[in-house]
This record gives structure tokens, sequence and C-alpha cells, in this order.
């Protein structure tokens, strides 16, 4: 497999919060919109969409407002907000350690196995990526649009 081809692994709850908040930002700015709207754009589950622009909201990415008018919106614009804080978000209170690449335990700098030193600067160096990649940077506007639209 050429290594070119592979994405990053981001757990299913980062992917889903970064979908959605690339929805969110080509949809119009200060509007509120409903989660079936940001489901039926991104081709999520609702339920699941739900719990993420929850903790979204809860870690200050985005607001919210219940009711017939209600919803979530960014809360700063495309151009301010960036990957690294959905990421994080994201993930919320789940601090737990990512598996070991090599071997069968969680590693750490207290037990680091063969591959931790090389890991950690790598994941330091795609962190300083996602802090300087605003979602206007990844083309938010088109987000969801077929070609030639």
């Amino acid at each position: 497999m050429n290594p070119d081809s592979r994405l990053l692994y981001l757990p299913q709850s980062s992917r889903y919060a970064v979908s959605a908040a690339l929805c969110l930002a080509a949809l119009p700015a200060g509007e509120y919109h409903m989660v079936s709207k940001v489901a039926a754009r991104t081709g999520l589950s609702s339920s699941y969409l739900s719990k993420i622009l929850q903790r979204l909201a809860k870690m200050g990415v985005l607001d919210s407002r219940r009711g017939a008018k209600g919803g979530y919106r960014l809360r700063r614009r495309a151009s301010k907000t960036y990957l690294s804080e959905i990421i994080a978000a994201s993930r919320g209170a789940d601090k737990r350690p990512m598996p070991c690449m090599i071997e069968a335990r969680n590693c750490g700098s207290g037990e680091p196995c063969a591959m931790h030193q090389f890991v950690a600067r790598t994941e330091g160096s795609l962190w300083r990526q996602l802090e300087a990649i605003t979602l206007a940077g990844v083309g938010a506007a088109s987000f969801g649009r077929k070609k030639g639209e």
C-alpha cells in the first residue's frame, strides 16, 4: 500500500465532529441548524451526532439553543475555528491513552515501547499542523456540494 494513500487514524467521534463542524461552517452563518439537517448533509446518525454536537457545545466550539428555532452553530467564524480544538473537544473527558502500536499494552513515557519517542514526535508535529488549520482553510464553504454547484 502506498503510504500517501493512508489517512491518519482519528477516533470516529473526532472524524464525525470535524465533518459536522465543516457542515455548520458551510451553512448560513449566525443561524442555528437542527441536528437532523446536519445529519442529512453529512450522512451521519442523528442520535450519535447529537451527542457529539452537545460535547462540542459544552467545550465551547459551538453555540446551542433549544426550541423550534434552535440547533447548533459555530461559536466563531470558520476562519477562527481550528481543527485541533474540534478534535480536542470531541474527545471531551476521554483521556485514555492510545494503545501501543507494537505491543499489547498501553505505553507512555514511564514505560515506553521501542516506537514511543518516534510516535510522540510525529503526533506533536501533526498536532502543531492541526493548530494552524481552520475550517475555512479546508474548504468548509464547499462542504456537501456536488461538483459544479
